[in-house]
């Protein structure tokens, strides 16, 4: 009997010398994995630039392209890039894009993979110079079960067919939600979606209307108060109303409006202190409102309107 514990205590101390043998192992390539990445990510930036910068209309050579992971790097780098210009020449990334042959590894990653990991190959498709083909190929993710997945694959086609954005907006079948509107204002702001505020504020369409309000909030457009404030009289139970009220406060625009008070006090206690929160945060006082916001809400927000150190709106 000691010689059977004594053999398993030797083959569980085996095990657990493997395990962590093998731990250390994955962690070494892994750390080797991701400076390979970094530094290939560093040249291919690089080698990008100075083909924007150039006027000649030549695809530049990437080294290591044919590598394992190296056209995801690619494409990563290129989507980050895209992400955070404005008015950038697609031309010469357009060529790299079909060039590098990223869009079929792209949708091949896609058709092969699912969820998370899905909707990420979507995400970087989106972000990169796009094609009625590709529009074609991602349509049939529209109805996954996973709602990333659903979202990107609408993000690909307005990036495919911006003039089609109403259309694709107003089908979309699940409400937009605010990371979701922050995405499609990301890319109306790069000029991707030449898309204006009127149309789709008075819009009947939720989602569309939720994108209007999300435009007038990012970009300050104050001709927009009597919209919002007609919104806010007119959703009294529903989520638009309440994203009229923190598009106002975003604003800056008088909050002490007989419509704002209305709405404010047919919202719950939980989403009365969230928007005095955001409105102590954009430097409105305690005498915002002209009358006092409740009882219990009044000192709650005198606190908060003193813990912020910043000049007053009103």
């Amino acid at each position: 009997m000691t010689r059977i514990v004594m053999l398993y205590c030797a083959f569980a101390a085996c095990v657990v010398v493997l395990l962590s043998g093998a731990v250390v192992v994955r962690r070494l390539v892994d750390g080797r994995r991701h400076r390979r990445d970094a530094l290939l990510s560093r040249q291919y930036l690089h080698i990008v630039i100075l083909s924007l910068m150039s006027e000649t209309d030549t695809v530049p050579h990437f080294p290591r392209l044919e590598s394992a992971g190296a056209r995801m790097v690619l494409a990563e780098t290129l989507a980050r890039l895209v992400s955070s210009t404005y008015g950038l020449d697609l031309g010469p990334l357009r060529r790299i894009f079909r060039d590098a042959g990223l869009q079929p590894f792209l949708l091949r990653c896609a058709r092969r993979t699912r969820g998370c990991r899905r909707a990420r190959y979507l995400s970087l498709l989106s972000r990169l110079p796009a094609d009625a083909a590709v529009a074609a190929a991602v349509e049939r993710y529209g109805s996954d079960r996973h709602r990333a997945v659903r979202f990107y694959a609408l993000m690909v086609r307005l990036a495919a067919d911006p003039s089609m954005a109403l259309q694709l907006i107003g089908a979309y079948p699940d409400p937009l939600s605010a990371f979701e509107l922050s995405e499609i204002v990301s890319m109306l702001r790069r000029g991707v979606l030449p898309v204006a505020y009127e149309p789709l504020i008075e819009s009947p369409n939720r989602n569309l209307r939720s994108l209007g309000i999300a435009i007038v909030r990012q970009f300050g457009i104050e001709e927009a108060e009597e919209n919002l404030l007609r919104i806010a009289s007119e959703d009294t139970t529903g989520e638009l109303g309440r994203e009229a009220l923190y598009a106002l406060c975003a604003l800056r625009r008088p909050m002490a409006r007989r419509e704002v008070v209305r709405r404010m006090g047919l919202m719950s206690r939980a989403e009365r202190r969230a928007l005095l929160r955001c409105m102590a945060l954009e430097g409105y006082s305690e005498t915002a409102f002209g009358s006092p916001v409740g009882d219990e809400e009044t000192p709650y927000f005198e606190s908060f309107v003193l813990s912020y150190k910043r000049c007053l709106v009103c």
